[in-house]
């Protein structure tokens, strides 16, 4: 019991070891000139009150529908659509709504198939409530945190579950066909004004390579990674 307990603490500092060198790693790119790869427009959230806003994501597994001019591998990356560099207004309720299209790639760590940092600890998953998901359905996460030494500290995490491998294609977006979408939803809170880093800690990359799964979109601007800004307006 005690070695079972051991592994599951030790994969939990794994993972928050993992996740913050990521994090420094987006940070660094996405703040220098050339960032780390594809830079997307600003995907501003729509406002739905004085205090609360809405922003709306699909994940897809392939490129074709917001990266048609990228090389051929980058075609064949899972990705995050229309952007991944997103703007929330400050001291507000956020509602992120995600079509997902894509199947499931099993989590390396059960720690991400919690809903963790959203308003009552749930997602909606085709409206229903859910607070953790089997690490076997998950598609990708929308995992947000702070930046290095942040003056206001935010982390939310919501696992996004897969549509069925067998789900026939019944949707047409953009010439190119997709199964039926899990609609995800969440809220979440945001302070004063900052920057953020979010990505996915599924590992959805080139798995045979190291770091097995999390190279290719997992950390490039634009697929699989990408900032949150919280702004005034």
């Amino acid at each position: 019991m005690k070695q079972h307990a051991s592994g599951i603490v030790l994969g939990v500092v794994g993972a928050l070891v993992l996740g913050f060198a990521i994090v420094a790693a987006i940070w660094r790119g996405v703040t220098s000139i050339d960032g780390l790869g594809y830079e997307p427009g600003v995907l501003r959230a729509s406002k739905t009150g004085a205090h609360a806003a809405t922003i709306s994501l699909s994940t897809f597994p392939d490129s074709n529908v917001c990266h048609r001019g990228a090389s051929a591998e980058q075609l064949e990356w899972v990705s995050y659509c229309p952007s991944t560099t997103l703007e929330v207004p400050a001291n507000s309720l956020v509602t992120v709504v995600i079509d997902n299209y894509d199947g499931a790639t099993t989590l390396v760590n059960s720690y991400f198939r919690q809903v963790q940092g959203t308003v009552g600890g749930v997602e909606l998953v085709n409206n229903k409530p859910m607070s953790q998901v089997s690490v076997d359905h998950v598609s990708h996460t929308f995992t947000l945190q702070s930046t290095p030494e942040t003056n206001n500290p935010l982390f939310v995490s919501v696992p996004i579950v897969a549509v069925a491998d067998d789900a026939p294609n019944v949707v047409t977006i953009a010439g190119n066909q997709y199964p039926k979408p899990n609609v995800i939803s969440f809220q979440f809170r945001t302070g004063p004004a900052g920057s953020y880093v979010w990505h996915c800690y599924d590992p959805c990359g080139e798995d045979r390579e190291p770091p097995y799964g999390f190279t290719g979109p997992m950390s490039t601007t634009g697929f699989m990674a990408g900032t949150l800004t919280v702004t005034n307006y």
